[in-house]
Order: structure tokens, then C-alpha cells, then sequence
């Protein structure tokens, strides 16, 4: 795999295709031997992620969001983001928000006045047995 391997998904906000982006999470994350309970925190952290953007009122059902996947050797980062012209607050107490950063090593909210983004990252931690 080289170094710079990404997938890019772009989907209505619309809690219809959540089960897209969870699968494409779920078949990165194996591909680049996550184990099942990592696994499992991406796709439920990528849930959360998206659920934060459907339920979030600055955003409606004619919007696209984007996701790109970045694999790395030792880790995924996601990047979730969408296109407003509306000002988003961001809510940090928010229970996805919560959920989120509780399962990922890395997470980074931000609005810049146009784009919302949302960054997670998950570290594979590999377990040696001595």
C-alpha cells in the first residue's frame, strides 16, 4: 500500500446512506488490519460523525457531505466536511461528540466560515505477546 491511499465518498445529509460510509469505513479499516474491536470503534465513531451532521440544523437534505479516508500504515483519518452559509456552532458537549472522542485517538472540530469539518483519527495499536 503506498503511502498516500485515499477514498473519498460524497453523500446527501440524509440518515439514509449512513450505512454507506460505515461500510467503506468498515472495509478500510480491515484492509488495513485493524482488529474487530477497533474496527468496530471507526465504524461507530463514523456513525456518530455523521449522525453530527444530519442532526445538526445548519445543514438540510439538498447538501452534500464529503468523507475521505486516509490510510496510513499505522493508522485512518477521516475527514468529514460540508459546505454552509449558514453559521455552525459547534457544540462540544454534544453526546456524538462525546461518543467520538471517547473511541478515536485523534479528533478536530472546526468551522471557518464556509466549511464545516470534522477530522478523526484511530492509531491500530498493535499488541505484541512476549
Amino acid at each position: 500500500m503506498s503511502n498516500s491511499e485515499q477514498i473519498k465518498l460524497t453523500l446527501p445529509v440524509n440518515a439514509a446512506y449512513v450505512s454507506a460510509a460505515r461500510l467503506t469505513a468498515s472495509s478500510v479499516a480491515n484492509r488495513l488490519n485493524f482488529d474487530i474491536e477497533e474496527i468496530e470503534d471507526i465504524k461507530v465513531a463514523v456513525s456518530e460523525a455523521c449522525t453530527y451532521i444530519i442532526k445538526n440544523p445548519c445543514f438540510s437534505s439538498k447538501d452534500n457531505f464529503k468523507i475521505e479516508f486516509n490510510m496510513a500504515k499505522d493508522s485512518i483519518k477521516i475527514n468529514l466536511s460540508v459546505e454552509s452559509d449558514k453559521e455552525v456552532e459547534i457544540d462540544d458537549d454534544e453526546m456524538s461528540l462525546r461518543v467520538i472522542t471517547a473511541l478515536m485517538n485523534n479528533t478536530n472540530i472546526d468551522y471557518d466560515g464556509k466549511f464545516f469539518n470534522m477530522t478523526i483519527e484511530k492509531k491500530h495499536v498493535q499488541v505484541s505477546f512476549n
